[in-house]
C-alpha cells in the first residue's frame, strides 16, 4: 500500500514537471513575452533545468523537450517492467499527448477570452496575456492556410480539430505498440 501511494505521489510530482517544462517550451517557442509574470515564475522553478537543458537548434530550445522526454523516460523506467526502448518510445508517446493537451487547452481558453472580451469584460493580467499570446501563435499558423472571411474564424476550429486527430493517432498507434 505504501509503495502504490509513493508511486502515485511521484507520477503526480512527475506529471506537474513535464507540464511547467512543456508550458515554458511553448513560451519560449511562441517568443511570448518573457517579463510576463507566469513565465518568470515558470523559469525560476525550473531554473536548473534551464541551465542543463539550454540546446538551441534553430532558435527552438529542444533541450525543454529533451527534459520532458527525460523527466518522463526515467519514471517509466522506474516503475515498469519494459525495456529501455519501449520505456524511450511510451516517453515520446507521453510527452506528445501532454503537449497536444496544452495546445488544445490554449486554444479553448483562447477562444473563451475573445468571446468575454466581445462582450465587454476587460480583465487583462499576466495569465490571461499569456494564453492569449500562445494562442494567437498557435492559432497564426491555421490562420495562414484558411483565412478569416466575412467576419468568422475558422482557425481556432481547424487547428483544435488537427490537434485533437493528432492525438487519436498518438492514441491507436500506441494501443498497436503496446497492444
Amino acid at each position: 500500500m505504501d509503495a502504490a501511494i509513493s508511486i502515485g505521489i511521484l507520477e503526480n510530482l512527475k506529471t506537474i514537471l513535464v507540464y511547467l517544462i512543456l508550458i515554458l517550451f511553448l513560451i519560449d517557442l511562441a517568443k511570448a513575452d518573457s517579463y510576463n509574470k507566469i513565465a518568470r515564475i515558470i523559469k525560476i522553478l525550473l531554473f536548473p533545468l534551464l541551465f542543463v537543458f539550454n540546446i538551441h537548434y534553430k532558435k527552438i530550445n529542444v533541450g525543454l523537450l529533451f527534459a520532458a522526454l527525460l523527466v518522463n523516460g526515467i519514471f517509466f523506467g522506474l516503475v515498469t517492467p519494459y525495456d529501455i526502448v519501449t520505456v524511450v518510445n511510451l516517453a515520446i508517446f507521453q510527452t506528445s499527448i501532454i503537449l497536444i493537451g496544452i495546445l488544445k487547452f490554449i486554444i479553448i481558453a483562447g477562444v473563451v477570452l475573445s468571446w468575454i472580451y466581445v462582450f465587454g469584460a476587460n480583465f487583462y493580467n499576466s495569465l490571461t496575456s499569456l494564453i492569449q499570446e500562445l494562442y494567437e501563435n498557435t492559432v497564426s499558423i491555421f490562420r495562414n492556410v484558411i483565412p478569416p472571411s466575412g467576419g468568422f474564424d475558422l482557425s481556432p476550429l481547424i487547428a483544435f480539430f488537427v490537434f485533437q486527430l493528432a492525438e487519436r493517432m498518438l492514441y491507436v498507434f500506441m494501443g498497436q505498440y503496446f497492444g
